[in-house]
């Protein structure tokens, strides 16, 4: 006799959390929002979170705050926001490094990906370029490969550090073209391309989006895409696929928040990130500068990651990537 006021104190509970839940969704923000982005300025994910941040800046009458915090593969930012506070004021404009290649590597992360990040909304996707300093004379990937083949050992490669997917990107390359190119990991893409510009470094894979001004310019050679298909803003320039059968480099770029957000907010932010990305105007601008906006649903994001996380682990193995 006494179970139907527990279940009726029970549902009292439980809507008056909904109603809780309901009225956090609906005043959100009340505040500046942070965005971290684990890489540095310049980057794909720096220019895609100023992209969103701005345009949900208007709509949001709040400002967004995109804050750079590259360092250590990524880590730095990713562990910020896994001990923010759960309240969808602090997120992570995060790609793949951080979230399913270190884990892959490396053991005692101050965060696990699972446990502490929720993923919210998938944002986009851009290919890698292999680019080179003009100076060496490569116009064609063939040209890199038989140069690297007749002098193992004399060129070099820049990433952005250590476990990365630019590092893991040439990895694949040598392994399948049997060449030794030497690896020099730098703080963040832009900061290599800066030095293959300059000529310091020979070759390296980047995103198209840091990479297209320079190679319009003449400062860097395309060599070859990383994509399943040539890239639409670079049509004559071929994949290594091409030349060697399923291969593929390239990133993605999503949204993760703290665990324990409520999900009234996480689903507000998904909704608002899809809203702006499905815009055809933001999808031809950012188009335009090498990304592909995507804004799956969190269901699928969240089976992407962990489909990535898998394939890394297996990557690490096969082109013999080790924690550094």
């Amino acid at each position: 006799m006494r179970r139907v006021p527990f279940l009726r104190s029970f549902a009292v509970l439980l809507a008056g959390a909904a109603c809780v839940l309901g009225a956090h969704a609906q005043s959100y923000p009340a505040k500046p929002v942070h965005l971290l982005v684990s890489n540095t300025a310049g980057s794909t994910p720096d220019v895609l979170a100023r992209y969103l941040g701005t345009r949900l800046t208007d709509t949001w009458k709040q400002p967004v705050v995109v804050e750079n915090r590259a360092g250590a593969g990524g880590i730095v930012a990713a562990d910020a926001v896994s001990k923010a506070a759960p309240d969808g004021y602090t997120l992570l404009v995060g790609a793949d490094g951080p979230i399913t290649i270190l884990p892959a590597l490396r053991k005692g992360l101050p965060y696990d990906v699972e446990r502490d990040l929720v993923p919210v909304a998938s944002l986009g996707e851009t290919d890698f370029l292999l680019v080179a300093n003009p100076r060496t004379g490569f116009k064609t990937l063939q040209d890199f490969i038989t140069a690297a083949r007749a002098q193992p050992g004399r060129y070099n490669y820049a990433s952005a550090g250590n476990g990365t997917a630019l590092q893991f990107s040439m990895e694949q390359l040598k392994q399948k073209a049997g060449i030794h190119v030497t690896h020099i990991p730098y703080r963040g893409g832009p900061l290599g391309m800066a030095d293959v510009i300059a000529g310091q470094v020979d070759v390296m894979f980047i995103a198209v989006t840091p990479a297209l001004p320079h190679v319009r310019d003449g400062r860097l050679v395309a060599l070859a895409s990383g994509g399943t298909a040539r890239h639409a803003l670079l049509p004559t320039v071929p994949t290594v696929a091409e030349t060697y059968k399923g291969f593929h480099a390239g990133t993605w770029f999503g949204l993760f928040a703290p665990v324990h957000t409520p999900q009234a907010v996480v689903d507000a932010l998904a909704a608002e990130a899809d809203r702006v990305l499905a815009n055809p105007t933001a999808r031809a601008e950012l188009a335009a500068q090498g990304v592909q906006t995507t804004g799956y649903a969190q269901t699928r994001f969240r089976n992407q990651v962990q489909a990535e996380s898998r394939r890394y682990a297996l990557l690490a193995q096969q082109v013999g990537i080790k924690d550094e």
